[in-house]
């Protein structure tokens, strides 16, 4: 007779379920027929929220990742994958404050704007605004 084998499942990074081959009550990282692993979500969830605890809650349904935003005013407010590192790529992607243009000095500023200053400031503040490209 086999033993029973661990009850964990997990999605690769297509959304296909996959589940544990190793032994019930085994230590470490879980391993699939294909002998492809993952790390437990307990282990994965501690880093995740490690590292973007201060900006989102983060949270393992048992299928899904989802970091949800404390704040309200952000362009992408919650974020559901199926792995944990896609959820880190689109949090990367969507989560990193844009970069802010520097501020000049009004002396030296130009004294009328020519078309294209002001169509790439618009374009700056359309990125700014946003956290996307327009």
């Amino acid at each position: 007779m086999m033993p029973p084998h661990c009850a964990e499942t997990s999605l690769d990074r297509n959304g296909i379920p996959r589940c544990c081959v190793i032994e019930a009550g085994h230590e470490g990282d879980h391993m699939d027929h294909q002998a492809r692993t993952w790390e437990p979500p307990s282990t994965v969830l501690a880093r995740l929220q490690e590292t973007w605890g201060r900006t989102h809650r983060i949270i393992w349904t048992g299928r899904m990742w989802i970091a949800t935003a404390h704040r309200d005013d952000v362009h992408w407010s919650t974020e559901v994958e199926p792995t944990p590192a896609q959820l880190e790529a689109s949090l990367q992607k969507h989560s990193r404050p844009p970069d802010r243009p520097r501020a000049r000095s009004a002396s030296s500023a130009p004294s009328t704007p020519s078309a294209s200053s002001t169509h790439s400031a618009y374009r700056v503040l359309d990125v700014t605004d946003t956290g996307g490209a327009p």
